[in-house]
């Protein structure tokens, strides 16, 4: 069994892909930065598990095509890869408290072509690798706006991100296919993309470690959870057309 989880070099993305090998599955690391997704392959041969780099680079089509080609049997693909908004220097990459009003057309484009369009490009082109009954794993956010949590170009790529999870899943069931997509909300989480610490907010962050952990349980269970988009506590998201209206 093979699995190639996206930002695997750290994070969430290592610790599903960790979780995943603990439980008998050939991990592709997939990463942007070499060195980086080399090292993580190297702490996972460590603890005796299974793993090999992939070069993933979400803005590079062109990369993902040729990545692809080099995939000849995949089980299972989590997209977790992704960026809350183009770089700015002297601010944290997630900014939770920017102001809408702050954010450029650009700001829109660069967080929509990797979180949306690189990650569109990774599926298509793995369609052909992927095993009847396999499974394609969207890491998602909540996008209704909150007083806490309203990172316009974050939220934005997630809900196209979404969308595209339920056409997906749309179309493998009217194929009468055993394929599944589904999404997976890991919650808040601590990582360097948010200066969060685990167990902050009164125990409401949780560490990349259980969040890995959490989010495997789903990835690997028996369950048909085409076209669902869960949280981190199995509760499946029933209202996201709701959410979309606001």
């Amino acid at each position: 069994m093979k699995a190639l989880v996206t930002g695997a070099n750290k994070g969430i993305g290592f610790e599903i892909a960790r979780s995943l090998g603990k439980r008998g599955y050939d991990i592709l690391v997939g990463a942007r930065d070499e060195a980086r997704g080399r090292a993580a392959v190297e702490k996972l041969v460590a603890e005796d598990l299974q793993a090999a780099f992939i070069k993933i680079d979400l803005n590079d089509l062109d990369s993902l095509r040729e990545a692809a080609k080099r995939v000849d049997s995949l089980d299972i693909l989590v997209n977790n890869a992704g960026i809350p908004d183009s770089a700015k220097p002297g601010r944290a990459p997630l900014d939770i408290a920017k102001p809408t009003m702050d954010y450029t057309t650009e700001d829109l484009r660069t967080t929509m072509e990797t979180n949306f369009l690189g990650t569109h490009e990774l599926i298509k082109n793995l369609l052909p690798s992927l095993t009847d009954s396999a499974k394609i794993v969207n890491i998602t956010v909540p996008i209704s706006p909150t007083d806490f949590w309203h990172p316009l170009a974050y939220i934005t790529s997630k809900a196209a991100l979404n969308v595209m999870t339920l056409t997906f899943a749309y179309e493998f069931e009217k194929m009468g296919s055993h394929r599944q997509i589904f999404g997976i909300m890991p919650g808040a989480v601590a990582t360097d993309l948010n200066g969060m610490e685990a167990g902050g907010h009164g125990g409401f962050v949780k560490s990349p470690e259980a969040a890995g952990e959490l989010s495997t349980d789903i990835i690997v269970s028996g369950k048909n959870q085409n076209g669902q988009i869960i949280q981190y506590d199995g509760k499946i998201v029933t209202d996201y057309e709701i959410q979309l209206r606001g």
